[in-house]
C-alpha cells in the first residue's frame, strides 16, 4: 500500500524542493526522487545522484551513456 501512495506520474521538476544554496542545483528530497527525476529529464543519459547536506542532487556521470 504505500509504495502505491509514492507513485509519481508528474513532471520530473515537481519532485524538486527548491535550489541548494551552496551550490545552485536542484534539491530532492531522497536518492529515489533524484534518480526518478534524472531519469525522466535526461533519458538515455548516464546521471547518478549525490548527498549535499540533507537533500540530493544528480550529476551527469562523465564517459557516455548506458
Amino acid at each position: 500500500m504505500k509504495a502505491a501512495a509514492r507513485q509519481f506520474y508528474g513532471h520530473p521538476t515537481q519532485l524538486t524542493v527548491g535550489l541548494c544554496h551552496d551550490c545552485g542545483k536542484a534539491n530532492y528530497l531522497t536518492r529515489r526522487e533524484a534518480k526518478r527525476a534524472a531519469r525522466a529529464m535526461f533519458p538515455g543519459a548516464h546521471h547518478r545522484p549525490f548527498p549535499c547536506g540533507q537533500y540530493w542532487h544528480i550529476e551527469l556521470v562523465r564517459g557516455g551513456s548506458r
